[in-house]
């Protein structure tokens, strides 16, 4: 309630519903396996989220290896996952002004695809993407389906920080909300500091929950998880990977 990350949550504080069937929560403990985070970068090419990319990176650096694709139009792949501080800033270096780019609002869509398949083959167990857009999304997209399942598949978080204005269609809107993400808007590249950090602040603090079903039940991919505390907000993905 006085928006500080809650550090001592334990399994008899929650609830855990598979498929609308409480479950048995064997454990629950601060996650500290290393993250995997792709950063998407929609900027139209006035390079106005560089310094939010590098406070991103700053606050996660030693936790996380990064990935860092930006839009020209189309995704493109800036660094492939590293956690080495020179390789990361030249990667930085390359999503400053490029001048400007016309702007396909599918190609967010796809940029989350992509991201989304590369982190489900490299079966990372604590996968993230952050989009930070300054065009949207196409509302009506017949790439978005596809996309939201791609997300599921990773097991990824998809958090967006989006500029006041744009649209969000069902990839950049529902996807955070299906899969424990954030959804962050600011009024423009000036104002991204506080938002930034409260993704960083999110993806720092994430717990692991496991879980059991009973045998001879098949998983459900639908999932709900709440608290008997008061005052505490729980982020958490509402579709799980059918694995």
């Amino acid at each position: 309630a006085n928006g500080v990350h809650v550090t001592d949550l334990t399994a008899a504080d929650l609830t855990v519903k598979e498929g609308g069937k409480e479950r048995t929560i064997e454990s629950v403990a601060p996650a500290t396996s290393r993250m995997a985070l792709s950063i998407l970068v929609d900027d139209g090419g006035t390079g106005g989220f560089q310094g939010a990319v590098s406070q991103l990176v700053q606050a996660t650096f030693g936790s996380a290896e990064f990935s860092l694709w930006v839009l020209g139009p189309q995704a493109i792949k800036v660094m492939d996952f590293s956690q080495d501080g020179d390789e990361l800033r030249g990667a930085l270096t390359r999503i400053g002004r490029r001048g400007r780019i016309q702007v396909d609002p599918e190609q967010i869509i796809a940029g989350v695809d992509s991201a989304a398949n590369e982190l489900r083959q490299r079966k990372a167990q604590r996968a993230a993407i952050v989009a930070l857009t300054a065009a949207g999304e196409k509302t009506q997209s017949d790439l978005a389906d596809h996309a939201l399942k791609s997300l599921q598949s990773s097991g990824a978080s998809l958090s967006v920080v989006y500029v006041t204005g744009v649209e969000l269609g069902q990839v950049l809107g529902d996807g955070p909300r299906q899969s424990g993400g954030l959804i962050e808007q600011v009024t423009g590249t000036s104002a991204l500091a506080p938002a930034i950090a409260k993704v960083a602040g999110n993806l720092r603090h994430q717990y692991e929950l496991t879980y059991t079903v009973p045998d001879g039940v098949k998983p459900n991919d639908r999932l709900s998880l709440s608290t008997r505390r008061k005052n505490v907000k729980l982020l958490a993905p509402t579709r799980l990977p059918d694995r």
